[in-house]
């Protein structure tokens, strides 16, 4: 495969980083998110000319802030459009780590491409310089220290070096699948010191990167007649889940980020309080034999511990990840990809997938009496993208097990950060996926997780604004830490330390951004969600919770 030559400019610089993003573009890139800088200035300077150029499927994006950059991308990413992030030397580049570690673990693909001094600078005290090669070096599948090009004229090995690495790092990073880093080398000039010049090459030729061939599956045969569904974060593997529960008649335990709760005749409502009924008393009729994992589990602590942890339960993982997600070090089997068409029961157990359901039912029914305002919320934006099969994002909050507990069928596609269920960046997140797309996208969170990302709504007049409704429910604090272990601590330890109640008005602080905000209640966000946009893009809808403690729910 060849790419055209870059045009000669005076920069070294600037023609390598023309070479390295025409290869990422011939490779699949599909969007490039900068935040401002000097040292990156070639890629900036690059950028432009290859959108002005005519290179139709490739787009730029401008944040201010590194950190909201990188979870812009990762959201681009995530939604299936290949992103890279670009940053100027020195602290910028400490902020793609939260979203690197994110893209680890939840297996996508991201670029992160870190501008840096040439090395003779390095360990001198040069401004803005510090050790940058390899800062990712963890969690990306890839890292490279490009050496900065000649001053004045990149020389064809310099710009072949610049190609083939960017045609290898797209490789891993779609392959990995993960994050890559590179490195890149700047020396000054790096701006064109004369109009551009088309120099005696006019090709330089890049590798071509095989995509695999599909992977046949493996059936799981002669399965027990007591086996339960666990759909962790996904998407395909949730497909997979919600099928095979469907064709063994299994109940299916599915978070709202698995994407497998498409089938409410297998879904089990209330899971979490149900596994902990069952799994607390030995020789339970419901009590399960065996247990298939498809994606990534992280949310609910019965499953993880007292299912999956369970000695007498046999496990099986999908994963084809050397890190394949198994916390509790407890599955018996690991299977890279499981063939759900053919794979078969011991024997039929009729009322074992009823008789879960109807445990589950009893639960939801007993919780719904009872339904706190913010949960009333959360499944307000739920269903308002059932209906209209909207993307829907989930920040790490509360509001996400309120989903787990009573959220219903839906073929939405839902996106979430459970890779490491960090707060950070979700905003961001929401609109690189809202970005990637032509739907309009929902994203609901906390109001700790909107404090986290308060730079990712920002957005310059000059950028392109996202399709995107951001449902915020404030209730003062991080009512999670109520639900969990720390609810026993001292009141005045609960909150200061854990709930941190923020007192703000985070409504006007995100106006103060140039963001309208809606004010309104849970049981009028149904409805508002549902309202033409009228003409605005980006809408945000606030629904204030007073709390007695701090979060804890009203």
């Amino acid at each position: 495969m060849h790419i055209s030559a870059p045009p000669r400019t005076g920069s070294g610089a600037l023609e390598s980083a023309h070479a390295l993003l025409e290869s990422f573009i011939a490779c699949g890139l599909r969007h490039l998110v900068l935040a401002p800088g000097s040292r990156s200035a070639p890629l900036a300077y690059a950028a432009s000319a290859l959108v002005e150029s005519g290179k139709g499927v490739f787009e730029v994006h401008v944040r201010h802030d590194e950190r909201a950059a990188a979870f812009t991308a990762l959201g681009l990413s995530r939604a299936g459009e290949l992103a890279a992030v670009g940053t100027t030397s020195g602290t910028a580049t400490a902020h793609l780590l939260a979203a690197a570690m994110e893209a680890h673990h939840s297996g996508i693909p991201l670029v992160l491409l870190t501008a840096d001094r040439p090395v003779e600078l390095r360990g001198t005290g040069a401004n803005q310089t510090t050790y940058q090669a390899e800062l990712y070096a963890p969690f990306a599948a890839m890292s490279a220290d490009l050496p900065a090009p000649g001053a004045n004229e990149a020389s064809e090995t310099e710009l072949r070096l610049a190609a083939d690495t960017a045609a290898r790092a797209a490789s891993a990073a779609l392959h990995a699948p993960g994050p890559v880093h590179l490195n890149l080398g700047f020396r000054d000039p790096l701006a064109a010191t004369h109009p551009p010049e088309r120099g005696a090459a006019s090709t330089l030729r890049i590798a071509e990167h095989a995509v695999p061939e599909p992977r046949t599956g493996t059936p799981l045969t002669a399965l027990p007649a007591r086996t339960v569904i666990v759909a962790g974060d996904g998407y395909e593997s949730g497909h997979r889940a919600a099928t095979l529960a469907a064709r063994l008649r299994l109940p299916l335990f599915a978070e709202p980020s698995s994407n497998a709760r498409e089938n409410a005749d297998t879904l089990v409502p209330c899971y979490p309080e149900g596994i902990a009924q069952v799994m607390g008393k030995p020789g339970h009729a419901l009590r399960p034999d065996a247990a298939i994992v498809f994606g990534h589990a992280t949310l609910s602590r019965p499953v993880l511990r007292q299912l999956l942890g369970a000695s007498d339960i046999e496990i099986t993982l999908e994963s084809d990840r050397l890190e394949w997600p198994d916390a509790p070090r407890n599955a018996a089997r690991i299977v890279p990809l499981i063939d759900v068409e053919n794979s078969t029961l011991t024997e039929e157990k009729p009322g074992f997938l009823e008789e879960w359901k109807q445990r589950g039912s009893d639960l939801e029914a007993q919780s719904r009496a009872d339904l706190s305002p913010q949960a009333e919320a959360a499944l307000a934006a739920w269903e308002s993208c059932a209906r209209d099969r909207s993307p829907l994002v989930l920040g790490a909050s509360a509001l996400i097990r309120d989903l787990e507990r009573h959220a219903g069928e839906s073929h939405a596609r839902v996106h979430a950060n459970r890779g490491l269920a960090g707060i950070d960046g979700t905003v961001s997140m929401a609109t690189g996926i809202a970005l990637a797309g032509r739907a309009r996208t929902r994203v609901l969170l906390g109001d700790v997780s909107a404090i986290h990302d308060l730079t990712g709504f920002l957005i310059g007049p000059s950028e392109r604004e996202p399709n995107l409704d951001i449902v915020i429910v404030d209730d003062n604090g991080g009512r999670i830490f109520s639900g969990l272990e720390h609810r026993e601590a001292p009141r005045p330890v609960l909150e200061r330390f854990f709930t941190t109640p923020h007192g703000i008005d985070l409504a006007a602080a995100i106006e103060g951004l140039g963001v309208q905000v809606e004010r309104c209640s849970p049981g009028k966000l149904s409805e508002r969600l549902s309202s033409p946009s009228q003409n605005a893009r980006r809408r945000v809808f606030f629904v204030e919770i007073g709390s007695d403690l701090s979060g804890s729910g009203a």
